[in-house]
């Protein structure tokens, strides 16, 4: 299966060109990089490059709410409200970032960057390379970017490459049809297991919204019976 097309990965689809700030950026010059640059957090780096925080647009607005936030108490949440005191009074980046930041690395799948995102629930993930230096952002919007490849892209990548690494006889015998990246698998194959290993890659495919399988098979190779081996003179059936 060595032809299957790969998986794309943060780097294919990250923004390479980032605007940065060190620890000692002043306030104003973090929001004028905000503002000029139509971003909405910053990442900070250290003097080789390394990522140690990130300031959003969100810590900025804190210091819209310094005299609110002195006068709040709230135990429930007072961990929080010293934290945002603190940085409602911040004058630096060091001050206002927050530490330690989400990174991934550059070669990580898409769906691994997707699911640490919701996870943590937050926008976007700093990208750095093998040596640990910042690489890139990449944003929720990023990630869905696979979702505008169009149509006929996606049917000659699923014709071209993966039915033939999974069909070897006959693979013109399997139909596709794609609409709105949703892929409906026609035609028939030798056995079930090949429809459900075609139905799964297929589904995996970067890009693919839906598979919806209505192949047929000449043979159910599922219900084939157990192999049994020789064991003392006696017969075993694997189970």
């Amino acid at each position: 299966m060595s032809n299957l097309p790969r998986h794309r990965t943060v780097a294919d689809v990250m923004t390479a060109r980032v605007h940065v700030a060190t620890p000692v950026t002043p306030f104003k010059i973090l929001v004028r990089l905000i503002e000029e640059n139509k971003i909405s957090a910053i990442p900070i780096v250290d003097r080789q490059g390394k990522p140690v925080g990130i300031v959003s647009e969100a810590d900025l607005l804190l210091k819209e709410r310094r005299s609110e936030l002195e006068s709040a108490t709230n135990l429930l949440h007072f961990r929080r409200q010293a934290r945002d005191r603190a940085k409602a009074e911040g004058m630096v980046a060091s001050d206002l970032m927050t530490t330690p930041p989400l990174s991934i690395g550059v070669d990580a799948m898409l769906t691994v960057a997707a699911r640490l995102m919701q996870e943590r629930n937050v926008r976007r993930l700093i990208v750095v390379d093998k040596n640990g230096r910042i690489a890139g952002i990449v944003s929720r919007s990023d990630l869905l970017q696979v979702f505008m490849r169009n149509d006929e892209d996606l049917r000659d990548e699923i014709v071209t490459k993966i039915i033939p690494a999974i069909i070897i006889d006959r693979p013109e015998e399997v139909g596709v049809e794609v609409r709105y990246n949703v892929v409906t698998l026609l035609g028939e194959v030798d056995r079930k297991s090949d429809s459900e290993i075609l139905e799964r890659l297929i589904s995996e495919v970067d890009g693919v919204v839906q598979v919806l399988n209505v192949m047929s098979y000449r043979w159910d190779d599922s219900k084939a019976r157990p192999a049994t081996a020789i064991v003392g003179g006696s017969q075993l059936s694997a189970i």
